[in-house]
């Protein structure tokens, strides 16, 4: 490694190592200070919040990672830049490639890091954090679906429950039709005005039933006004818990997403906009970098404070831009990939645009 790569590493890393520190002590003492009487109200050791606050903060990392990178980029770019160093470099005779790969060589230790860190390491421990905010922070439950019209779920190879509507806080569906096919085709219906979660006998109660059995030649009618029925669906199947994908691996996501669209289940398309996230963080560490050294290397009129500024701007873009695509993704997206990757896809663009900039 060349003394100039070792040099802008060295700047770097210490940098980026003070601002992350900063942020995440300061967001932890403002969390200890909201939680102290949950603490006290579970009668907590010292160690067992010690050892969740050390796991949160392997969370924080990941939630910042890519906006921390970004303005340690353009902190250690500007300060090369003011003190003329970078001019220096080029009229040495190093060309803009070369100083700009130390930066490149950066982001790819980053991203690598980033990717294993949000596909296995911080997904294992993500389970004792949501283990922990379940138990004594009351941050876990169940939160329903947005009620709709109409929800259909695959209960069975040849089975599929139909319901009207779905009331979470309660566990209690209204309009059931539960059909039974053979050979493609229907052979039996059983229809009900109401159908609520027994949790006592893991079992469904069907209220003022109706079930048809079709014959080749005629059909059966059969009515009651109270029926126990075992299904293959569980109240979770309508409802999503804000923290189980971020306790899942990677392949543990995929086989989950799998395991949904089996069951017709309207919660997968939450889990389709986590799994696109995860690749598309990582990238966007690169992206960031390189946006940020362009940012920072040329000298406006404004003057340093100038860039600064664009970058702080630029960083609350990108927060909104992603926001509002990770929403959009998780409603009614038709392709949930292609929002999910919009950020990164327009800041590629300002790259491009700022590189075209940058006097050579």
């Amino acid at each position: 490694m060349k003394l100039l790569d070792r040099y802008i590493f060295k700047k770097f890393f210490s940098a980026f190592l003070v601002i992350l520190t900063i942020f995440i002590s300061v967001f932890i003492v403002i969390h200890l200070v909201d939680n102290m009487s949950n603490f006290k109200k579970h009668h907590l050791s010292f160690q067992a919040v010690f050892n969740y606050y050390c796991v949160l903060a392997l969370y924080l990392v990941n939630l910042v990672a890519p906006l921390i990178v970004f303005a340690t980029t353009i902190w250690c770019t500007t300060r090369l830049v003011k003190r003329s160093e970078i001019i220096a470099l080029l009229s040495g005779g190093i060309s803009l490639h070369r100083i700009i790969r130390p930066y490149i060589i950066i982001a790819c230790l980053l991203t690598g890091a980033n990717f294993y860190l949000i596909g296995w390491l911080l997904a294992n421990v993500n389970k004792a954090r949501v283990r922990f905010e379940t138990e004594y922070l009351d941050m876990g439950g169940m939160g329903s679906l947005p009620q709709s019209d109409y929800i259909q779920l695959k209960v069975g190879a040849d089975q599929y429950l139909h319901i009207g509507k779905y009331h979470g806080y309660s566990n209690t569906g209204y309009d059931i039709s539960l059909d039974t096919f053979k050979n493609n085709m229907l052979i039996e219906r059983l229809s009900a005005e109401k159908m609520g979660w027994n949790g006592k006998d893991q079992t469904w109660i069907i209220q003022s039933w109706q079930k048809r059995i079709f014959f080749p030649r005629h059909e059966e009618i059969i009515t009651g006004d109270k029926l126990t029925i075992s299904l293959a669906v569980h109240p979770e199947d309508f409802s999503i818990n804000p923290n189980l994908k971020d306790s899942l691996t990677l392949s543990e996501l995929a086989k989950h997403i799998q395991k949904l669209i089996y069951k017709g289940s309207a919660t997968v398309r939450f889990f389709i906009a986590e799994q696109h996230i995860r690749y598309m963080t990582p990238f966007a560490i690169l992206i960031l970098i390189v946006l940020g050294f362009l940012i920072a290397l040329h000298k406006p009129k404004e003057g340093v404070g100038g860039r600064i500024t664009l970058g702080i701007i630029l960083g609350c873009f990108y927060i909104v831009l992603f926001l509002s695509a990770k929403i959009v993704a998780e409603t009614q997206s038709e392709h949930p990939l292609l929002d999910i990757w919009l950020p990164n896809i327009i800041f590629s663009v300002l790259c491009i645009i700022f590189y075209r900039l940058v006097s050579k």
